[in-house]
């Protein structure tokens, strides 16, 4: 099956998250980039949620993510936009990341404030939002609030080194990651941090909330991340869901896991928005059965 048909079958797969009822959603363009506003009922003036869809850089879209954007800014109290940044094998790194950096610094010119602000992506969009706050870091651009990494996909080097463990996820075997990041990385370094954040440095950062599968042979690079935070004496808050796959918050509509999930970290998130600009959450781990 072509790259067309997956897109399809992850649409489909995605759809099963379904936004709040009296969610509304607003197409934009931000600096060229298609954004799709999200705005969950009551939910407006908290704050902004900036969501990174997943789907391997080559799948998912922001109408294909909606529903799950749209379930975890509800339950921060925020509106959410979600960018379609264009995908592999058309476009191959560093084009998604210098679109993020765009849109981001065109919402903070046009009033956003970076203080009320949360990035936050699913998988391949979690490598985004990671690999996005690093850039941002270096570029003097500021820093949201917050970040959150949901089942992150972060090290795409021991893919294409073709080294990634076999777990017990139903849907994420090692074979797919060694075929999808070669479309995203084409000829550049896999561990560059822009491409595989587990690798690059986390000082600076703002406070990470992030949670993972423990079936999910992707939660690897979550460990990885975790062990970066420590030594970078980066806050982080990392919740581990034993038992269950890669993303199940797409199920949010379906199953109580992901429910939990979804609201759990919408509610840190939204916490986090409204601390002191200097407070950070301690370091600690949290895992669930």
């Amino acid at each position: 099956m072509g790259v067309v048909g997956r897109r399809t079958m992850l649409a489909l797969l995605t759809a099963a998250a379904r936004a709040p009822k009296g969610t509304s959603f607003q197409q934009i363009n931000l600096a060229g980039v298609p954004v799709l506003r999200v705005r969950p009922p009551q939910a407006a003036a908290n704050g902004t949620l900036v969501y990174l869809h997943g789907g391997a850089y080559a799948l998912g879209s922001a109408k294909g993510y909606r529903g799950l954007a749209a379930q975890l800014a509800a339950a921060a109290g925020m509106t959410a936009v979600v960018p379609d940044y264009s995908r592999a094998p058309e476009a191959r790194y560093p084009i998604a990341l210098e679109q993020m950096i765009s849109v981001y610094s065109r919402l903070l010119e046009d009033g956003l404030d970076p203080n009320t602000t949360v990035i936050v992506g699913d998988s391949a969009g979690g490598g985004l939002t990671l690999a996005l706050a690093m850039a941002l870091r270096d570029r003097g651009i500021a820093l949201p609030a917050a970040l959150g990494l949901i089942c992150p996909w972060a090290d795409l080097a021991i893919d294409i080194d073709q080294k990634r463990p076999v777990l017990r996820d139903p849907l994420i075997l090692p074979f797919m990651c060694a075929e999808w990041a070669p479309r995203y990385v084409g000829s550049s370094d896999p561990r560059l941090p822009g491409i595989s954040p587990a690798y690059g440095d986390m000082r600076g950062l703002p406070p990470i909330f992030m949670q993972s599968a423990g079936d999910d042979p992707i939660s690897a690079d979550a460990e990885k991340i975790e062990i970066a935070c420590t030594t970078a004496k980066t806050a982080l808050e990392h919740r581990r869901f034993d038992g269950m796959w890669h993303d199940f918050h797409l199920q949010v509509s379906l199953l109580p896991e992901a429910r939990d999930a979804v609201t759990d970290l919408g509610a840190k998130l939204g916490a986090a928005v409204s601390l002191p600009q200097r407070s950070k959450p301690q370091l600690r781990k949290v895992t669930t059965e």
